[in-house]
């Protein structure tokens, strides 16, 4: 008795797959009439039936039926008929999604599938879509579109890894993976989608125009995920690769200010000046730090240096006034107001010369960077104020 359960459970179970097959051929039928609207109802009902969503067949399906619908407004463009290249773009982004599926997947019986090369094939008439397609939507100022750009290059560059173009090694054979890399990580950025920046800007670092800005964006997404550990190490790679870009430098800096690791900053930035002597931002930030660690003689010292490597660097100039007139604050909380006091006089004297070292920092500031009023507006009015100018002060006050 429990074998003819045995053999009618099999008979329906295998019964219930052919069934679904039928509904596999019956959407490719349709989808060769051009009745897309029933083939896509019909292939959604098998991808998502247990007895053929593991089938390659059942994904192979769809992605042609996705590629005749294609074709269809291709045929309709090249014919001068009205035409959706939206509709064209994304049945083709589709199309290549459900192959890449396919490829991953056996076919009903069990074995490999026999049409890789036919997807593979078909795939390579149609990358030009995705770039199309991921362009269009970086244009749209419609809501959601960087998300849509995100899918049409994530899947450009997705078909790297994937089993049917293994002998091709698209990695190093399409010259174009790095830039459209690059854009799928810009995307990513755009729609703080943070893991596929972290996916495809790695990629995008080979790109010779945009690997410094790819590496940015790593950056930014390994920070936003609190992967500590990992963004220290791609900075400490991109500060060794683009010595020259100080983006990477101040980030470094500011993890490290900001968990207030003040000694191993310094040392990196002396590991830094080691390298390149000659590089002011070094020193700058060194100055920088010694300003946090409230240390404002080294702070003077290390923008002065900056200053001589660089005479032309007005944030050096602001941040020397800004150090000085620093030490006259601290030295006022304990100068006496008592004009009574023998010391009264000499500790004015004090003051005042401490705004007057100030003055000509900020004025070189001002004068280097005369639209960029933060750095120079409310220092340069305090030192004029405390060195009792009067008609320089009022000036400054009315400066933009």
């Amino acid at each position: 008795m429990k074998k003819v359960l045995i053999s009618m459970a099999f008979v329906l179970v295998a019964g219930s797959a052919f069934a679904q097959m039928d509904v596999v051929k019956n959407a490719t039928k349709a989808g060769n009439k051009g009745d897309f609207a029933t083939a896509e109802s019909l292939i959604e009902q098998a991808l998502n039936n247990p007895e053929t969503a593991n089938l390659a067949d059942a994904w192979y399906a769809a992605g042609q039926i996705q590629q005749k619908k294609s074709d269809e407004q291709q045929k309709n463009q090249l014919m001068q008929r009205n035409f959706d290249e939206n509709i064209m773009n994304g049945a083709a982004l589709q199309m290549v999604k459900y192959f890449l599926k396919a490829d991953q997947l056996k076919d009903a019986k069990g074995k490999e599938h026999s049409f890789q090369s036919k997807m593979a094939s078909a795939i390579k008439g149609y990358k030009a879509n995705l770039i199309n397609g991921g362009i269009a939507a970086f244009n749209s100022n419609e809501e959601g579109t960087d998300a849509k750009a995100l899918d049409f290059f994530g899947t450009y560059v997705d078909l790297a890894g994937a089993e049917m173009f293994a002998k091709d090694n698209l990695a190093v054979s399409d010259t174009l993976m790095p830039t459209i890399a690059y854009y799928a990580a810009l995307a990513g950025i755009r729609s703080e989608n943070y893991p596929a920046v972290e996916k495809y800007a790695p990629i995008a670092q080979a790109d010779k125009e945009n690997g410094q800005n790819a590496t940015e964006f790593l950056i930014e997404a390994l920070k936003k995920q609190d992967k500590t550990d990992q963004m220290l190490s791609v900075l400490k790679e991109a500060i060794n690769k683009f010595p020259s870009n100080q983006a990477f430098f101040a980030n470094m800096i500011d993890y490290y200010s900001a968990n207030e690791k003040y000694d191993e900053a310094l040392a990196f930035a002396d590991q830094q000046i080691a390298k390149d002597s000659n590089n002011f931002f070094f020193y700058y930030v060194k100055g920088y730090l010694y300003s946090l660690m409230k240390n404002d003689d080294k702070s003077i010292e290390q923008y002065e240096l900056a200053i001589q490597k660089n005479p032309e660097y007005a944030d050096a100039y602001s941040n020397l006034g800004r150090a000085y007139v620093l030490k006259a604050q601290d030295f006022s909380a304990t100068a006496t107001t008592n004009v009574n006091d023998p010391k009264y006089q000499e500790d004015a004297k004090t003051l005042r010369s401490l705004y007057e070292k100030a003055k000509p920092y900020y004025e070189k500031a001002r004068q280097l960077a005369p639209d960029n009023t933060s750095l120079w507006k409310q220092g340069l009015s305090s030192v004029y104020y405390n060195l009792q100018m009067e008609k320089e002060y009022e000036e400054v006050m009315k400066a933009y």
